[in-house]
């Protein structure tokens, strides 16, 4: 037992070379890639003054890997994954400096935009599908931990100097700035990570469009890895803190500083439950993932007394706090779907989680036209209590048939 926790520790998975060059790479590319996002917003609405320019470039950020997702993921089973980083990391790179051409139509900047975001799924597949032979078993739970805590960091920072830098320096010298962090970390993962076969079964007829269902098939026919898919949907619920949190604000007498404390309060708990994960979920039993499951939407409920900001807060970071119940099933969902179509359904995992959230947040902002945001907010915690909890007796039995197979 003490070999078995002392596998799964930070300072473990660091020891292994590849893993240090992955993790350098996404840390890399990550915080490069926000501070473009951001930038690239900020400054299509200070050159139009139109917040509907503005949203349509917000949307080509995350649009695009909703097709991205499904019909190019496979490329990462297809190809050998190495290869699939690297040149989708110099792809980006390309289109980055060309983004970055002084004077660039918007047209065509939104274009290029969603060239760049649109390969990123193969990225995105081959990255986690490569860490799942890195860092095999338990392991990959701690490594896929570390990794997303760098993710929302970067989130944090990248959207918070986005703006600023900007400002200063102007768009084209951050566009230069991404696309060098994304060349980078192509040599990064080409000096740091082995070079290996492609895993997809030869067979040369199958499409990208054909793999990606045969995927689809695999997984939605595996009690276990539906329950997995079908968690997406509590995740989704506590969006409602998140994308109400300005009108919340106003409900409830406060100013927009309020609102940006409601809205960071979501990610700041993530960050916690990601540092300690080992310790909230130190056997990554399946009882420890149900609980968090539930916590994660059960404080929201109390927003039907509309709480005011310290208790607000205070709720919201512990429901960001228990969404770390998600890292160990993701971790499971990629191991246990074969390696020959890994990329793909990691792909599939990855598409779930962005169209639920998409629509959840889409949802959220209708109903609060006629409905108080605070209640809005409650029945998204109350619903999504209700869903996390027939999902966890879902999991816990079969977690017990697993153990009784065994």
């Amino acid at each position: 037992m003490g070999d078995e926790q002392e596998r799964v520790t930070y300072r473990s998975i660091f020891a292994e070379r590849e893993f240090r060059a992955l993790f350098a790479s996404r840390a890399l590319s990550t915080v490069g890639d926000y501070v473009a996002r951001a930038a690239l917003v900020v400054a299509v609405f200070t050159e139009t003054g139109s917040e509907a320019l503005m949203g349509v470039t917000f949307a080509l950020t995350v649009l695009p890997d909703l097709l991205g997702g499904p019909l190019l993921a496979g490329l990462a089973d297809r190809y050998p994954r190495r290869a699939v980083m690297v040149v989708t990391d110099l792809g980006r790179a390309a289109l980055l400096l060309v983004m970055a051409i002084p004077g660039m139509p918007l047209l065509a900047l939104w274009a290029l935009l969603f060239a760049v975001r649109l390969i990123d799924p193969p990225f995105t597949s081959a990255y986690i599908s490569t860490m799942s032979v890195v860092l095999p078993g338990k392991r990959l739970v701690t490594g896929s931990a570390v990794t997303q805590l760098v993710n929302h960091v970067s989130y944090t920072v990248g959207y918070g100097l986005g703006g600023a830098i900007v400002a200063v320096s102007g768009l084209s010298t951050v566009l230069v700035i991404n696309a060098a962090t994304f060349t980078v970390s192509a040599v990064v993962i080409l000096l740091g990570v082995l070079g290996r076969p492609a895993t997809a079964l030869p067979d040369g007829r199958v499409t990208l469009l054909g793999a990606g269902v045969a995927a689809a098939r695999y997984v939605l026919g595996r009690a276990r890895l539906r329950v997995i898919l079908l968690f997406t949907l509590p995740i989704a619920a506590t969006l409602a803190t998140e994308t109400l949190a300005a009108p919340y604000a106003v409900q409830t007498g406060n100013d927009p500083a309020v609102a940006g404390l409601l809205m960071g309060a979501g990610p700041a708990g993530i960050v916690i439950g990601l540092w300690l994960l080992p310790f909230l979920i130190p056997d990554q039993g399946a009882r420890h993932v149900a609980a968090l499951s539930i916590l994660s939407c059960a404080p929201l409920v109390l927003f039907v007394a509309t709480p005011g900001p310290a208790p607000a807060v205070v709720l919201i970071v512990v429901s960001g706090t228990s969404l770390c119940f998600w890292i160990p099933l993701a971790a499971e969902f990629t191991q246990a779907v074969p390696d020959h179509m890994r990329g793909q359904a990691v792909g599939l995992l990855t598409t779930s989680m962005r169209v639920t959230q998409g629509v959840a947040i889409l949802t959220f902002g209708l109903v609060a036209q006629n409905v108080s945001s605070a209640l809005v907010i409650a029945a998204a915690g109350a619903l999504g209590t209700g869903v996390a909890t027939v999902l966890s007796v879902a999991w816990m039995r079969a977690d017990r048939a697993t153990v009784i197979e065994r």
